[in-house]
């Protein structure tokens, strides 16, 4: 009985020592990279330089609209003062008439009356200069 049980723990040892292991699926093989000391020369790094955009969802639920706003590389900030790059708040207007200043990436629109309504969702500086991004969303609150 002693020697069945040592030669079942060595086949399990051994099935599990392979070196056919499984890989996930959608990764790529990855090559190495020849290093070169470039300790004494310029060398030139690039940046990934990515196009700030405005991404906008929402729900209506009743007469509330649930508004989350997405914005790579953007900060929110309550300051008046000077144009930082980066940060800034969100300038929203409802059916022509601008409500206040959102400084958060959600927001609620509440109590808007039954029927079709258009909504203006901008990006600005802290000093209100534009960012020149802005979305437009219809929602129609049954």
């Amino acid at each position: 009985m002693k020697w069945f049980i040592t030669a079942f723990m060595i086949v399990v040892l051994l099935c599990g020592c392979v070196e056919d292991k499984p890989r996930p699926k959608g990764v790529v093989e990855a090559a190495p990279v020849q290093i070169e000391d470039l300790s004494n020369e310029a060398v030139q790094v690039m940046t990934q330089s990515k196009e700030r955009t405005l991404d906008v969802s929402y729900h209506v639920k009743n007469q509330n609209v649930y508004i989350e706003c997405y914005i790579p590389s953007f900060q929110f900030a309550e300051s008046k003062k000077g144009q930082t790059q980066g940060e800034g708040h969100l300038q929203v207007i409802v059916d022509g008439k601008r409500i206040n200043d959102i400084y958060t990436a959600a927001f609620i629109v509440k109590g808007l009356s039954k029927g079709t309504h258009q909504i203006d969702i901008e990006v600005v500086h802290n000093n209100s200069h534009s960012y020149s991004l802005q979305e437009s969303i219809q929602v129609v609150v049954k």
